[in-house]
């Protein structure tokens, strides 16, 4: 229940942030900030052992693996508009600093920068205190050999469509810098680029994949809380079920998005 409420208040809060003036991000998923989907579903995801833990209840294994999980990979995943601007520079093989004074970049679910992390941090600490105080329900998690080999495969894929999607984007990047204006300063080529609008194919592309990210794991947690699962695959004692499907395609989610 507590990921829930945490996830619309967080949903209403990026909605009135998104749609108030200024407050949409041109190239990005849904108009609001990078990262934004991606912080809501790990949100959502560490908040809700905390139903469990009130509750005395033991938390499901595989609910255990991507809390820790999703975490790392969010922490590691997290890439900003500065870094965007090195790979221009790295192009061009400016051999000095270039300053360019970018446009106040808005954070996921619009929040000061580190203010997420720090949440993540907070709802951890605060569900090992309150096992430990509480039930002291120990944390189980799904380690065999074949639950590593699918969580591993489904972050190479994701990050392997990343890396095509990349590599089109830096050919492109080289075409349209060969193509600029002679005339245009090094400064002036750098501003042209890092503020170009995304296409709209592009754009609704990403859009989709996140509603659709973010409509599984709210999907898959209202399934654990109602105790809903249907077997899909049954293979060398392994059971595929649905909600295990949900879950684990979080993960080629974070490789997929840089």
């Amino acid at each position: 229940m507590i990921s829930f409420i945490l996830g619309s208040i967080f949903i209403v809060w990026c909605l009135v942030n998104r749609y108030s003036e200024g407050g949409k991000v041109e190239g990005q998923p849904l108009g609001m900030p990078k990262g934004t989907v991606r912080a809501l579903i790990t949100v959502m995801l560490v908040a809700f052992p905390l139903g469990y833990i009130i509750r005395g209840e033991e938390i499901p294994p595989l609910i255990v693996n991507a809390i820790f999980l999703a975490v790392a990979f969010y922490f590691e995943a997290r890439r900003s508009e500065h870094e965007k601007l090195k790979d221009i520079i790295d192009e061009i093989k400016t051999p000095e600093l270039i300053q360019i004074d970018l446009r106040k970049e808005k954070k996921p679910l619009y929040l000061p920068k580190y203010s997420v992390r720090f949440l993540l941090v907070v709802l951890l600490v605060i569900t090992l205190i309150s096992n430990y105080l509480g039930p002291d329900i120990p944390f189980v998690a799904m380690n065999t050999i074949l639950d590593l080999l699918i969580i591993i495969s489904l972050f190479i894929i994701g990050t392997s469509f990343r890396s095509i999607i990349n590599s089109k984007e830096k050919e492109n990047l080289k075409e349209q810098i060969a193509n600029m204006d002679s005339s245009l300063s090094e400064v002036q080529i750098i501003e042209k680029l890092m503020f170009e609008q995304t296409s709209q194919k592009k754009r609704i592309a990403r859009s989709v994949i996140s509603i659709i990210m973010l409509i599984a794991i709210i999907t898959a947690l209202i399934f654990y809380t109602v105790e809903i699962d249907y077997t899909i695959l049954s293979l060398f004692d392994y059971d595929l079920t649905l909600n295990t499907v949900l879950v684990l395609s979080t993960y080629a989610y974070y490789g997929f998005r840089d």
